[in-house]
Parts: C-alpha cells; sequence; structure tokens
C-alpha cells in the first residue's frame, strides 16, 4: 500500500512530464484505435462488395463457363437441390447470366443480362438498388431494369422499348423485344454499367432451358467458407465450386494485406511509443536516483523500488489507454455514417470499394491493442527500475 501511494504522489508531483508521457500515450492510442478502424471498415467494404457484385461467398459453376460464358455451358436446374441445404448456408442464389446486345432507338450498347428470382436475392446488390420505376417482384417478370448509366448511354428511359440480341443454347441468334419498366441506381457506377436484370423463368423460358449458368452460396460465418468449398465439391462432382478470392484473386490478395496490415500497424506504432516511454523513465529515474538511494538505505528492498516504478508506468500506460480508447469511441461515433469518397470514385471503384468508407470496430483488435498497452507499459518500466537496483546505494545517495 505504501509502494501505491509513493508511486501515485510521484506521479502527480512530476505533473508536466508525466503530462507531456501522457499526452503521448493518448495520441498513439488514440491513433491506433481510429486507424483500425478505418482499416477494418475498408476490409469489411472489400469483402461485401465482392461477394455482393453476384458473386456470393461460393459461386457453383460448369467447367467451361468462365471461358465461354453464355447458354452454352449450364448446369442442371436441380443443382440447387444438392448438398445446399447446409445449416451453415445462409442463403442460395440460382441464376442465368448471358452477355447481350441491346439496342435502343438511337445507341447499341453490350451489358450482361442476368435472369434472377428476386426472392432469392436476399444477400446480393439486388435488394439495395434504387430503382425508378417498376421492380422485379417474381421470377416469371419479363421485363428490363436498365442501370442509370447504363440507360444514359443508351439514350433510353422508363417505359421505352429496346432489342436484346443473344446467342441461344443452339448457338443460334435469339432477338426479342423488352420493354424497360425500371432503372436502377447503384453505390457503384460499375454496377450499372455492367449488369441488366430480368426474371430468371422469364429468360429460361426464352432460351427454352430450364437450367442454370451459375449458383451464388452465402453463408453465415466466412469461417467455413472453406469446408463448405470442399463438401459442395464432393456433392458436385465435375462442376467448379470456387470461393470469392479464387473468383476474383486480386481483391481476394487485398483483403488479406489489409487484415495483415492491421497487426503490423499496431506493432508499429505501440514499438514507438514504448522506445518513447523508456527514454522518459530513464530521464525520470536519473534525476531521482538520490531519493531513490535514500529509500533503500532506510530500508525500502530493491524489489519494492522496482515496483514502484513499474506501477508509475502502468498507471500511465493505463490512464492513457482509458482517455485514447475514450476519444477514439467518440471519433468512431462522429465518423458512423461514413467517410464519402466520392471525389476518389474511379480509385475507390477501381480496388472494388464503395464511395462510402464506414469505420468498424473489432473485439479481438480491441483486446489485443489493450493487452499489448499494458504489457509493453511492464516492459518499458523494467529496464529504468533494473538500473536503480544495479546502483549502489553509496553511488544513489551521491548523485546528483
Amino acid at each position: 500500500m505504501l509502494v501505491l501511494q509513493l508511486a501515485l504522489r510521484n506521479i502527480w508531483r512530476q505533473r508536466r512530464r508525466n503530462a507531456m508521457v501522457l499526452l503521448a500515450i493518448v495520441l498513439t492510442i488514440t491513433g491506433v484505435f481510429v486507424m483500425n478502424a478505418l482499416a477494418r471498415g475498408m476490409e469489411h467494404d472489400l469483402l461485401a462488395t465482392s461477394i455482393e457484385n453476384l458473386r456470393g461467398h461460393i459461386k457453383i459453376l460448369a467447367p467451361q463457363q468462365r471461358d465461354v460464358p453464355g447458354f452454352k455451358h449450364l448446369i442442371a436446374g436441380d443443382t440447387i437441390s444438392r448438398g445446399l441445404d447446409d445449416a451453415r448456408i445462409t442463403a442460395v442464389s440460382p441464376r442465368v447470366r448471358v452477355p447481350v446486345v441491346i439496342q435502343s432507338e438511337r445507341e447499341t450498347r453490350g451489358v450482361e443480362l442476368v435472369g434472377i428470382d428476386p426472392r432469392q436475392e436476399t444477400h446480393s446488390l439486388v435488394p439495395k438498388l434504387q430503382i425508378e420505376g417498376q421492380p422485379l417482384v417474381e421470377s416469371d417478370d419479363g421485363f428490363l431494369l436498365l442501370g442509370r448509366e447504363f440507360a444514359e448511354d443508351l439514350k433510353t428511359k422508363v417505359g421505352r422499348r429496346v432489342v436484346v440480341i443473344m446467342m441461344g443454347p443452339d448457338e443460334k441468334s435469339i432477338e426479342v423485344g423488352y420493354r424497360v419498366q425500371g432503372i436502377f441506381d447503384s453505390t457503384t457506377s460499375a454496377h450499372e454499367k455492367a449488369f441488366a436484370f430480368t426474371g430468371l423463368s422469364a429468360l429460361q423460358d426464352l432460351a427454352g432451358t430450364s437450367d442454370l449458368t451459375e449458383i451464388s452460396v452465402y453463408v453465415h460465418r466466412e469461417e467455413d467458407m472453406t469446408s463448405i468449398q470442399a463438401d459442395l465439391q464432393a456433392v458436385l462432382g465435375d462442376l467448379l465450386v470456387l470461393t470469392w478470392t479464387e473468383l476474383d484473386p486480386f481483391i481476394g490478395e487485398m483483403y488479406q494485406y489489409i487484415g495483415f496490415s492491421i497487426y503490423i500497424l499496431i506493432a508499429v506504432f505501440m514499438s514507438t511509443l514504448v522506445f518513447g516511454l523508456i527514454n522518459a523513465l530513464v530521464t525520470a529515474v536519473l534525476e531521482r536516483a538520490r531519493e531513490f538511494g535514500l529509500l533503500r538505505a532506510v530500508g525500502m528492498r530493491s524489489n519494492a523500488v522496482v515496483l514502484q516504478v513499474v506501477i508509475e508506468c502502468v498507471v500511465l500506460m493505463v490512464l492513457g489507454l482509458v482517455v485514447g480508447v475514450g476519444i477514439g469511441l467518440l471519433m468512431h461515433l462522429w465518423l458512423a455514417d461514413g467517410i464519402d469518397l466520392s471525389a476518389f470514385a474511379a480509385g475507390t471503384e477501381a480496388f472494388g470499394m464503395s464511395t462510402r468508407m464506414v469505420p468498424r470496430l473489432h473485439m479481438g483488435d480491441f483486446l489485443i491493442l489493450v493487452s499489448a498497452s499494458v504489457l509493453l507499459g511492464l516492459i518499458a518500466s523494467y529496464f529504468p527500475a533494473r538500473r536503480i537496483i544495479k546502483t549502489s546505494i553509496l553511488d544513489s545517495i551521491r548523485a546528483t
């Protein structure tokens, strides 16, 4: 109890120096906390954008579908009932995707026509689309939804008719007229130019098939993705069963890099902090060498002297941690609506991100930050404390 009282009095006695040390700790902890939240937000955004981009955590395809997209290489319609009733799976979205050419009254453009069942698109980008006009409700809805930018390129609008040209399963050209019943806005302009939507059953009937080009699988936990992939591959045989990282290796590598860089960030910032703490504490100990010598001369054990220095450092670290995390939480609440990156839309979309970055907190990162702070406080206080007890009592008293 006496050692604790002495430690707290010494912290208050050296108010100016300890205030500067405390400020350094607070700024470091706040910086790590905020940057970690932003990095986790970027990581989550990469994952969400890639999965919602009609990809899913896992995708089932015919082996040749990636090389020759369209109706030529299909998977059986009953594939959706094989092995996909796993409790670890959240949703399953069957689709038909085929490259088409769309002609309006004035322009001709290429796009990917996607036949969807809106009721099964709960985890893709479809429910998040802002639609002007009539949305797709049933699988047999036989009209078109076009992206805003694509419709502008075609110089068409809601209510107009267009001609869609595609290659059928028999490799013969199919030309059909569609009415544009809706125009959608997406958070990513690339979606507006890449996709046009219609009903799944309507598109299958038009092509004269009941088969699919792909099935997207969404899982409860990303940690189960690899095991689910292996189970599905065993059931589905020769079909391709690919994870989102295999379908988009670049974004997958970026996702892994961000997760790894978060821990590098914490290590670098905290290492810099501990060197600063050691320097400050060594200076403080040298200035108080006579005091420590007198304490040891009147009977205080060396272990008690070491404990006093350790307590001083840990109290400063914990106080800085509490204040730093508190400020970090306030900044997180301030940025809860996200940071608007629309001015850099071209760059963010190139990396598969949306134009609004929302910071996110991970409990695991918070525990690492707290543990690292306390541990580094102990490490930073140990070396100055050892220097005290290695100096003889007489030399300590003579110090000026």
